[in-house]
């Protein structure tokens, strides 16, 4: 299909955009100007960037169009917005915060290199909230401003969702790449715990902390993963996830679906939007049951913020020495909680998540997909903060691969749901996700 004028080329997907480059159907130029328009227009009410490149964004568009698409660039010509937590030469990458507001990268995030190195086109940083934890930033939903996008992706989310990039990087320590996702009616993919290296990205908890992505579509997710999973060398943590079984199918011979702690909290448009899911997946007919969570999981908020508190400790203390002051009062209590917790709690609190993945793996088994629900229900006002955390921890606890699901929509707002897979089991999300969609 030749371009034509009329084509609304910012609706493609990363894969549409990458192969229609590869056949000569479509110029990087003409899709990199196609997102900044829609970035112009819409940019004033939706609020996703901290700083665009258009300028630079162009030209690499347009060395890209003079280059042969390669194998070896699976994202030839494709543009890409990047969180304010991952370092992107030259441009601001502030963490949300006013203290690092003229923050500029001399070098890239291992991660944002990778992208590079794979054809793509950084557009510009976007809004995270402050620290990735705390104050939210100026993004708004944009399926209604009075909402807030989740956090504290929530530019990357915003921008996914408004169409202004095919595909963002995220960061989670909670639950900031599927709230926000949800929150916005788009795919979010929290991988494996180590998958994508860390590498020049703002620690908040290393044994919580996952750099993932947005998109629109599962093979855009599946298609950035294979460029982004690789061992980092300068990450401690990094693991081995071999990128390549992504593109292979693989079968789900079991469904669960996971009541458990804090479900009392999950509202009724969330509650329907997983039997929505489970419904639909049910429909293949392969056999479907609960798990029910033992008590021991009640303590997932405990760990959770135990392990979150000390990181940020280890990682802000200096910088609540110097600049406290201008830290909002969410940040200094985490920061300074984190540096009353003593070694034996984290001693529990670590032993709490191996009992965890000890018991999640004994009862699924690799080719098992878990559904459960993933916010209390749609996106709240913005007055209200930027939604409940804590029914996306288990999994980021665990280092289990989830990925947001939209699953229809609740007075006009978008629902979903979280899927959840064994580690490296990432292609059964996307088989799933696919199924879903299918079935919308």
């Amino acid at each position: 299909m030749q371009q034509t004028a009329s084509e609304e080329l910012w609706r493609l997907g990363a894969s549409q955009a990458a192969r229609r480059i590869r056949d000569g159907t479509l110029r990087s130029e003409s899709l990199v100007a196609a997102c900044l328009e829609r970035i112009e227009a819409i940019e004033p009410r939706v609020r996703a960037f901290v700083q665009l490149a258009a300028d630079e964004a162009l030209a690499q568009a347009r060395r890209m169009d003079r280059l042969d698409p390669s194998a070896e660039r699976p994202l030839h010509g494709v543009p890409v917005a990047v969180k304010e937590v991952f370092d992107v030469r030259g441009l601001r990458c502030s963490w949300g915060s006013p203290i690092h507001a003229d923050r500029v990268p001399a070098a890239d995030a291992l991660a944002v290199e990778r992208l590079r190195a794979a054809g793509a086109i950084v557009l510009g940083t976007t809004v995270s909230t402050e620290y990735a934890i705390a104050t939210a930033g100026p993004t708004t939903n944009p399926h209604d401003p009075e909402r807030t996008p989740g956090g504290s992706s929530s530019g990357s989310a915003a921008a996914v969702a408004a169409c202004m990039v095919p595909l963002a990087l995220g960061t989670q320590s909670i639950g900031s790449i599927v709230r926000p996702s949800l929150y916005c009616g788009v795919l979010g993919l929290k991988p494996t715990r180590g998958a994508i290296g860390l590498s020049g990205v703002m620690g908040l908890a290393p044994e919580l902390d996952h750099a993932g992505v947005i998109a629109r579509a599962p093979e855009d997710l599946a298609l950035a993963c294979r460029v982004l999973f690789a061992p980092d060398a300068r990450d401690g943590r990094s693991r081995a996830v071999d990128a390549h079984r992504l593109a292979r199918q693989a079968p789900v011979r079991k469904r669960r679906r996971i009541d458990g702690p804090l479900f009392e909290r999950v509202g009724p448009e969330s509650r329907a939007a997983t039997d929505r899911a489970m419904a639909a997946l049910r429909a293949s007919g392969l056999p479907t049951r609960a798990l029910v969570l033992p008590d021991e999981f009640e303590r997932i908020a405990w760990c959770t913020e135990t392990l979150l508190c000390r990181g940020m400790h280890l990682h802000h203390a200096a910088g609540r020495r110097t600049d406290g002051e201008r830290m909002s009062e969410r940040v200094r209590a985490l920061i300074d909680r984190g540096g009353t917790v003593t070694g034996a709690q984290q001693h529990e609190a670590l032993a709490l998540v191996e009992r965890y993945e000890a018991f999640l793996a004994r009862e699924l088994d690799p080719a098992a997909l878990v559904v459960n629900a993933a916010t209390e229900g749609v996106a709240p006002l913005r007055a209200e903060g930027t939604g409940y955390p804590m029914l996306q921890a288990l999994w980021t606890l665990v280092g289990w691969p989830a990925l947001a699901v939209p699953c229809g929509t609740h007075a006009g707002l978008p629902i979903g749901v979280q899927l959840a897979a064994a580690p490296g089991e990432e292609r059964l999300l996307f088989g799933a996700a696919r199924l879903l969609a299918a079935a919308a």
